[in-house]
């Protein structure tokens, strides 16, 4: 073979390796295509269509719910465990989902109150007369003043108290001790001044009127007299409230009440405090709750020497009400969906899958819940958006608990049949041929469906022509065993007097 020829069959056999490699290619790709087609074409496959609104409504091809929405389809490729659902990293990130790890901890427990500040009750003295008799000198003008111990208050005239200075003086004038010790223990009974005692001693002399002094330092938180009034032992005349301590008392609401206990750790904080902070205990719990407020009192009693606490103000009270230092497990509030039936988070399971679950909540803190159980320690929460997320799973729950075959799906169970609920309704169209109204009604309580309005089928036995738009009926609804809600009972309104037209009916109650 020449040089030529054996460059041709090489030439050759290139190109037919080159074209034989091209048809594999070409092959293999086809067939990869078409597995990826199958396999798409198996797993986005439609097992059913179902109606937004009532997962128990599902078909075998498109069309409309009872309430007139379309029916939307339910992939083989969706999640089969209930209430899970998975969404797109696209979406998740746009809806703004933000999670948190259950944890074990000692949470923080307090409870923010006001508080006002009070004159404490055991540092007044209320000064009255021991005798009947009239203020002739009154030396303190207004109430809230500050009293020095020893400061003269007033001057009183008193017929008993000049008798009994004369009874004392004529001991003395007598010697006789008997009678003088009868009189000092009568003048001493009757509030006069030990001063005063003294000066008739040296003196041998009777004061028509007495002056009183403040028996301690402190605020006049009282001032019920003037010169010349005429007073007598049941008039409270005076009080001076001692400020170097005072009381703080606080309102705790009923819900609050068993967080708080005697000797619980409070921080004080107010802005007329000049910044200042105090802190203290609860002193007493008052045994009994205000009927105007609901809420039961608390004292706190702080030191005050500079006196920088007035009585009347307000002040920010933060009790510390964790009595324990145990570790329990805890999610933060904003996690917990609370419908007053349940308690729900959405738990995030990786991957765009998210899931709604019940869980058992116990006491409450600052930021947290305490869970009882539903939770694992660990377990990743949604914090943000969870309420989007549990309204899609609780869909996808019902959905799957109610899942059958196409068959089943269609046919009420025989206790479905049996339940029937009233309800008030407004015609808004009749579909003669399909025997089909549709009402605006009000609640049907039975089914737990709020009012609405949605198309219902019409018994066999009810003449529909007897339907009319703009008409109020009163209807009694059941399941039919297809699946769609029917009036089975038909009260036609009198316009008039919006009572059941005067027809004819049959035992059963229906319009003939």
């Amino acid at each position: 073979m020449n040089k030529n020829n054996l460059n041709i069959l090489m030439i050759g056999i290139l190109l037919g390796g080159l074209l034989g490699a091209t048809i594999i290619y070409f092959l293999l790709t086809s067939m990869a295509s078409h597995e990826v087609d199958t396999a798409g074409s198996q797993t986005n496959e439609i097992l059913y269509w179902v109606a937004p609104m009532d997962p128990n409504f599902q078909r075998d091809e498109p069309g409309k719910s009872p309430m007139g929405m379309d029916l939307v389809p339910v992939y083989a490729n969706e999640q089969t465990s209930p209430g899970l659902i998975k969404v797109s990293p696209v979406t998740v990130q746009n809806l703004g989902v933000k999670t948190a790890t259950v944890v074990k901890k000692v949470p923080s427990d307090t409870l923010r109150l006001f508080g006002e500040v009070d004159y404490a009750n055991d540092n007044i003295v209320h000064i009255h007369p021991r005798v009947a008799g009239w203020v002739e000198k009154l030396t303190v003008r207004s109430k809230g003043d500050y009293i020095e111990k020893g400061e003269a208050l007033y001057s009183l005239y008193s017929p008993s108290l000049v008798n009994a200075q004369e009874e004392y003086l004529l001991g003395l004038k007598q010697g006789n001790k008997a009678l003088t010790q009868a009189a000092r223990s009568r003048l001493i009974s009757l509030n006069a001044p030990e001063s005063l005692i003294e000066k008739i001693n040296k003196d041998r002399k009777i004061k028509r009127a007495i002056t009183y002094f403040a028996p301690q330092s402190g605020y006049l938180s009282e001032l019920n007299i003037q010169e010349g009034f005429y007073v007598t032992p049941s008039t409270t005349m005076l009080a001076i409230a001692n400020m170097d301590s005072i009381w703080v008392l606080v309102d705790i609401f009923a819900n609050d009440i068993n967080k708080v206990t005697l000797g619980s750790e409070v921080r004080i904080e107010s802005p007329f405090a000049n910044g200042l902070h105090f802190t203290s205990n609860i002193e007493y719990i008052y045994p009994s709750i205000s009927t105007d407020t609901r809420t039961q009192k608390a004292r706190i009693k702080l030191d005050n020497p500079e006196h920088i606490l007035k009585p009347g103000m307000y002040l920010d009270v933060v009790v510390n009400t964790n009595h324990t230092n145990e570790n329990i497990l805890t999610i933060p509030k904003p996690a917990v969906i609370r419908t007053g039936l349940n308690d729900r988070v959405v738990l995030s399971l990786g991957e765009g899958r998210f899931k709604s679950v019940e869980i058992k909540l116990g006491r409450v803190y600052d930021n947290d819940y305490e869970v009882l159980a539903g939770l694992d320690e660990g377990d990743l929460i949604v914090t943000s958006a969870q309420f989007l997320l549990d309204s899609e799973s609780s869909i996808s729950s019902d959905l799957k608990r109610m899942e059958k075959t196409s068959s089943e799906a269609q046919v009420s169970s025989p206790d479905d049949m049996n339940v029937s609920s009233w309800t008030q309704a407004t015609v808004n169209e009749i579909l003669v041929s399909e025997r089909i109204v549709n009402l605006s009604h009000g609640p049907l309580l039975e089914f737990e469906m709020m009012g609405m309005t949605m198309n219902f089928t019409v018994a066999d036995d009810i003449d529909i022509s007897q339907f009319q738009v703009d008409q109020e009926v009163h209807v009694e609804i059941v399941k039919s065993s297809t699946g769609m809600y029917q009036v089975k009972t038909v009260h036609f309104m009198d316009e008039q007097h919006n009572m059941p037209a005067m027809d004819e009916t049959n035992d059963e109650g229906k319009i003939q």
